[in-house]
């Protein structure tokens, strides 16, 4: 009966060992499994911790640079910077004294695929934007030219300049009266056309007219070939997320991060940074002039508009057009010379809009009243518009922001910071379209079989 007692138990026991080792044997296993998993999610949280920390501090915005400071910026450098932060939490760990039973070593490190700054030409810096005006509450007064923009468009159709050009090429092409001379010669009567002296000053450059402080602007001119806009664009390729677009949150973070004439931020390439998003010229000089031409034309065409609907303007020109002999002599001289006069009253008020808008008052869009007057014509007098309502220079910027296509709009913004961050040291390889928000991996690794070890995952800062 002993006997039978002691195989039983011995069996017993042969059958209990191999099951306890075969218990053993798993939960080594899925011990390396799940410390291979936590070192891949840590591995690849630490890769988002390096983003790029002069981008956050001046842009907010959170993006892992691809070129880690280096000349060129690519996918095996984050490949490289994964694999370290993996091999550290294994390779490492389990050649120490006292590790954890079993051993994993990190295979191929692959990332799959990676959503940058210009994803969908620039969706995603712009998606991040409006995030942070919506986390900060920002609010800014610039956001009010959205509501006007039906105004804006049909400002920015009319050339009124072209128009009175037309008047007076038609004054030009019309025959002049003659006289009988003291000789008793017949010769022609000089028009003498009050508004000529005014049409003389449209050749001028307007930011001339606004007496604008050239001495606050950037002298550097930028390349503008190597920035995002310019050059050929990698990595726009999109997921099925839903980004925000919000305009009149983007607008506002326009305003809050970038400079412009009237509110210029040290330490930038260019100190109007908002006139280069409106006009894309290489220099501060370029873009504004470029900026003043368009806002005094928008002034120009209200005030046209105004002067030429003005009866009572409009009578005063009459009276100075029919104090010239021409006019009395040939009557087909009046209505064209009327209109010069009138074009030539708006002209001044223009001058004075700007001037007031330069020294940062405000002006409307569309005016209810105005200050023009025929004697300003006749006297050769410039001044400078008064008023405390409507817009100011960075609500007239703001309009032509809005006007923008959006996609081009993107792309002038990343080159802002392009800009901006290539300027500081170590930067030269940043590039906006290298700068990773989210990125997919494939990690493989060894581990106590030899079946290999295989995760996928996907991290992101949003």
């Amino acid at each position: 009966m002993k006997g039978y007692l002691t195989v039983f138990l011995a069996l017993s026991l042969s059958i209990l060992t191999g099951f306890i080792l075969f218990l053993t044997f798993c939960a080594i296993r899925n011990g390396e499994k799940i410390r291979f998993e936590c070192a891949v999610d840590i591995g690849m949280n630490a890769v988002l911790s390096e983003y790029h920390t002069e981008l956050f501090d001046k842009y907010g915005l959170l993006y892992i640079d691809a070129s880690y400071l280096g000349v060129t910026p690519s996918e095996e450098n984050v490949e490289e910077r994964l694999r370290l932060y993996i091999e550290r939490n294994t390779n490492q760990i389990y050649n120490k004294k006292n590790a954890p039973w079993g051993g994993i070593q990190t295979g191929d490190v692959e990332i799959i695929s990676f959503e940058t700054a210009a994803a969908g030409k620039g969706m995603s810096m712009r998606n991040q934007a409006v995030n942070y005006v919506e986390d900060t509450g920002i609010i800014r007064e610039e956001t009010l030219a959205l509501s006007c923009i039906d105004e804006l468009i049909e400002l920015e159709a009319l050339d009124p300049l072209c128009e009175w050009e037309n008047v007076m090429g038609q004054i030009a092409e019309m025959e002049l009266p003659l006289v009988l001379n003291d000789q008793n010669e017949w010769e022609e009567v000089q028009l003498s056309n009050p508004a000529d002296w005014v049409y003389g000053l449209a050749g001028s450059s307007a930011l001339y007219f606004a007496e604008a402080r050239l001495d606050r602007l950037s002298p550097i001119s930028i390349d503008t070939g190597n920035l995002i806009s310019h050059r050929t664009i990698q990595n726009t390729s999109v997921s099925d997320r839903i980004y925000k677009q919000d305009e009149e949150k983007f607008l506002t973070y326009l305003f809050e991060k970038m400079g412009n004439y009237e509110n210029i931020f040290a330490e930038a390439i260019l100190c109007c940074q908002i006139e280069y998003l409106a006009e894309g010229r290489e220099s501060d000089l370029e873009n504004m002039s470029a900026v003043a031409e368009r806002i005094f034309r928008w002034r120009f065409a209200d005030n046209a508009n105004r002067a030429l609907s003005d009866a009572n303007l409009r009578s005063q020109a009459q009276a100075a057009a029919n104090e010239l002999q021409v006019v009395q002599l040939k009557r087909e001289f009046e209505d064209p010379v009327v209109q010069s006069i009138l074009y030539a009253c708006a002209f001044l008020e223009s001058i004075g809009d700007m001037k007031a808008l330069y020294a940062g008052g405000r002006i409307p869009l569309r005016k209810d009243a105005h200050q023009m007057s025929v004697d300003k014509v006749l006297e050769g007098i410039i001044g400078t518009c008064e008023g405390s309502d409507g817009f100011c220079y960075s609500q007239y910027l703001a309009g032509m922001i809005a006007l923008m296509d959006e996609e081009l709009l993107n792309l002038r913004a990343m080159d802002i910071m392009e800009m901006d961050i290539r300027f500081r040291k170590g930067n030269t390889g940043f590039c906006m379209d290298w700068c990773i928000e989210r990125y997919e991996a494939l990690v493989n690794a060894g581990g106590s079989l030899p079946e290999v070890m295989r995760l996928q995952r996907k991290y992101g800062y949003f």
